[in-house]
C-alpha cells in the first residue's frame, strides 16, 4: 500500500504543475526582490584552541541557526543581478550569557589553590540580540538566474564582511596567607574583529503567486581569521608588568549552511 503522506505529495506536484501550465508565463518579470530567510550554519573547521580566552570570544565553533535579516536583489539584465545581504548568527543565548561564567571557572581551576581570585569580563554582559545573532555577516555579490515558469534556480557568488566580538577578561589574585596582589589581563586591543568572507550559493525555488515564491539556499562560506589575545600581569605590590602573547587565533573557517525563506517582490 502506498503512504498517504506519498499519495498527497503526488497530488500536490500534479496540482502545480496543472496550476503552472494553465498560467501565463511568469519566468524573468522580477526587477526587484526581497528574501528574508532562516536557516542552519555547520562549521567545518574549528576556531577555538581550547584556552581560557576561547570564552572571550563571541563566537560558537558548533552548529548555529542564522537569520538573514535583510536580502535584496536587483536584476538589470534578464540573466543578471546583484544583491545585498545582511544575517546574523547564534548558537542559543544561554551559551553565550554562560561565557563569562566558564571565564571565571577556567580561572578559578587554574589559580584557585593558592589565590582568591575576583574575575570580571566583556563576556558577562552580552553582546547578541535576536536580529544579530553573535555573529553578524554583510555581503554583496552577483547572482546568475535561470527561470521555468514557477521553478527557478539562482547560483550566487558574493563578498563581505564577518564580524564577532573578542571581548576583554581580567582578574584580581590575591595570594592566600598574604597581602600579594596580582592583576591578569586578556585582550586583543581590539573589541570587534572584522574578516572578509567569499560565500557561494545556490538558490532553488518555487513561485507560490506572482509576488510570494518559496526558495531553499545551499551556500559554502569561506573567512580567515588572524588575531591574538596577550596577556598583561600586574603586580600591584611592586608595580611591575610583564606582556606576553598567549593564544594565538590564526584559522581558516569553512561553514557549509542550509535555510528557506520567502522571495518578495517590489517591483
Amino acid at each position: 500500500m502506498i503512504p498517504k503522506p506519498a499519495i498527497i505529495l503526488f497530488l500536490f506536484m500534479g496540482y502545480s504543475c496543472l496550476i503552472a501550465q494553465s498560467n501565463s508565463d511568469w519566468s524573468y518579470k522580477v526587477k526587484w526582490q526581497a528574501r528574508p530567510s532562516i536557516g542552519l550554519n555547520f562549521p567545518l573547521k574549528k576556531l577555538f584552541n581550547n584556552s581560557i580566552t576561547d570564552n572571550l570570544i563571541d563566537y560558537h565553533d558548533g552548529t548555529n541557526y542564522y537569520l538573514q535579516v535583510i536580502t535584496v536583489s536587483y536584476f538589470f539584465h534578464k540573466h543578471w543581478g546583484v544583491e545585498f545581504s545582511y544575517q546574523g548568527s547564534s548558537s542559543n543565548k544561554a551559551n553565550g550569557k554562560n561565557r563569562g561564567n566558564r571565564f571565571a571557572e577556567m580561572l578559578l581551576n587554574e589559580y584557585g589553590a593558592n589565590y582568591f581570585i575576583t574575575p570580571s569580563s566583556g563576556a558577562s554582559y552580552g553582546n547578541s540580540n535576536i536580529f544579530e545573532g553573535n555573529v553578524g555577516s554583510g555581503l554583496i555579490g552577483i547572482i546568475y538566474r535561470k527561470e521555468f515558469n514557477r521553478f527557478f534556480v539562482h547560483p550566487k557568488l558574493a563578498f563581505g564582511i564577518t564580524s564577532f566580538y573578542t571581548d576583554w577578561g581580567e582578574t584580581i589574585l590575591k595570594e592566600k596567607n598574604s597581602n600579594n596582589l596580582l592583576k591578569i589581563n586578556y585582550s586583543t586591543g581590539k573589541l570587534p574583529n572584522d574578516h572578509f568572507t567569499t560565500v557561494n550559493s545556490l538558490v532553488v525555488g518555487y513561485k507560490i503567486t506572482e509576488k510570494i515564491f518559496w526558495s531553499i539556499e545551499v551556500s559554502a562560506s569561506y573567512f580567515k581569521t588572524d588575531f591574538k589575545y596577550k596577556r598583561k600581569v600586574i603586580d600591584q605590590s611592586t608595580g611591575m608588568i610583564s606582556i606576553s602573547d598567549f593564544s594565538q587565533y590564526k584559522k581558516d573557517i569553512f561553514m557549509l549552511g542550509i535555510g528557506t525563506g520567502l522571495n518578495v517582490v517590489i517591483k
